[in-house]
């Protein structure tokens, strides 16, 4: 006994047809973290985070406000555990515990991590690390406070040569030589 070619056809098109189960559970669009206009994207330090947005250490993503350093209108506005310093920046003490991608600065704020990158204010005079924005530790100049690029070698100094990275005077922390 044959079965008829349009039985054979109809069966194997029922079953081929819908596709795999899996293919469906397996399957997930790629959103990345976005619902709606929203985009939530995971982070474990500031740097990660697109402008105007800080990462949130409780839940590892970003969430839009200011960041440490930042210009502040009041504390309401910097980041938990820190507040709108007299300099009119987020400030946060070294006493509460820096976050991830900061370091206890020179006047026991917590201060951005250079990592690479150059402070945007290098060599501007300052009164405290906060006035030097991101990544910068203000210490003695010759006399005069400027800002300068914090490290730990030589090699994280620009041109790395040897004795680039020194010591701040009274201090256990180091700054690059400005240039």
């Amino acid at each position: 006994m044959r079965l008829p070619v349009s039985l054979i056809v109809a069966v194997w098109v029922l079953w081929l047809g819908p596709g795999c189960p899996l293919d469906i559970q397996v399957r997930e669009e790629a959103d990345a973290g976005c619902t709606g206009d929203a985009c939530v994207l995971a982070c474990l330090r500031d740097r990660e985070c697109p402008e105007g947005q800080r990462c949130d250490d409780a839940f590892g993503q970003c969430e839009p406000g200011l960041r440490l350093t930042q210009p502040c209108p009041d504390s309401f506005s910097c980041p938990p555990l820190a507040f709108c310093g007299e300099e009119g920046r987020c400030a946060r003490p070294c006493s509460s515990g820096c976050p991830t991608g900061y370091l206890c600065g020179p006047e026991s704020q917590c201060i951005e991590t250079c990592e690479g990158l150059t402070p945007a204010t290098l060599n501007n005079y300052c009164d405290s690390s906060l006035e030097c924005g991101r990544c910068g530790f203000c210490a003695d100049a010759g006399g005069v406070e400027k800002c300068h690029q914090p490290c730990q070698s030589d090699a994280e100094c620009p041109g790395g040569q040897p004795g680039v990275c020194r010591l701040i005077p009274g201090s256990t922390l180091r700054v690059c030589r400005l240039p």
